[in-house]
């Protein structure tokens, strides 16, 4: 008897654990989800508002310069062949080039567009946020694929509109949906054996520490590592300063290579600059 009282008390220590990890893991995975959906959006528009708006104009001038060079070096080929520029082949060559750069302009131009949409997006107001997170919590204990090995077809279409109402900050669809599932005290797995509730523990203590690893390694990278310098006012006008004088620079060289260009055309219509 007494055996079986001390393997009983054990047993009752191993589900207290498992159920500590389970939720330290949904705080995990709630935390990270916040970054990536709320946190993570917010850095990345401001960033594109304060800084990303003067880059564009930068890449902009940039784009032209470096045309313009090109197209100098491509028609003096054409000189020194003794051959006639044929501008229209060399602009179809430029475009090809370049294909790079401009498609580096149009993506940075989709992200300030982003900004500023994301700019007049309306807000919750803190208890709607704190509402929106507890819902979330919730959901995530009953449809994230973490808790649920082999979740019905239904739950993986469920909490693929959670993860999407989540990201969007749409608390009535998250309510909705919180509706959808009968509200239940969370069922804990029943092992056959103490050995195989101590191998579900290892399983979540290499998730969550997997978890903690990708924290980590989040916050290194963009637009996280920008947090503290976004929110500095110093640092900021530093960076749209030098990008500024950049532009200058670019604007001195796209200058010069237009009169280049000019004095190559003689005036004739062979060389029109455009």
């Amino acid at each position: 008897m007494e055996r079986q009282l001390y393997i009983s008390r054990e047993f009752a220590e191993l589900q207290k654990r498992y159920q500590a990890l389970r939720t330290e893991l949904v705080k995990l995975i709630t935390d990270r989800d916040e970054l990536l959906a709320t946190v993570k959006p917010n850095l990345e528009a401001k960033y594109y508002q304060v800084i990303g708006k003067e880059q564009y104009r930068l890449f902009m001038v940039r784009n032209e310069v470096l045309r313009l060079r090109r197209k100098i070096e491509l028609i003096r080929a054409s000189l020194n062949r003794g051959d006639e520029p044929d501008l229209e082949l060399i602009e179809e060559q430029l475009d090809e080039e370049l294909r790079q750069w401009i498609e580096e302009l149009c993506d940075l131009g989709r992200k300030v567009e982003w900004a500023e949409y994301h700019d007049h997006l309306p807000e919750l107001s803190a208890a709607e946020t704190r509402e929106l997170k507890k819902i979330y919590r919730g959901l995530v204990r009953k449809l994230h694929p973490d808790f649920n090995d082999e979740p019905p077809e239904n739950f993986k279409y469920l909490w693929e509109r959670v993860l999407i109402a989540y990201r969007n900050g749409d608390l009535e669809e998250l309510q909705t949906l919180s509706l959808l599932l009968p509200e239940q005290e969370e069922l804990l797995p029943e092992p056959s054996t103490m050995e195989q509730l101590a191998a579900d523990i290892e399983k979540l203590e290499q998730k969550i520490k997997k978890m903690l690893e990708n924290l980590v390694k989040m916050q290194e990278q963009f637009p996280f590592n920008y947090r503290d310098k976004l929110a500095d006012t110093g640092w900021v006008a530093a960076q749209r300063e030098a990008v500024e004088k950049q532009i200058e620079e670019m604007e001195r060289q796209r200058q010069s290579y237009r009169s280049i260009l000019a004095e190559m055309s003689g005036g004739g219509e062979t060389f029109i600059v455009h």
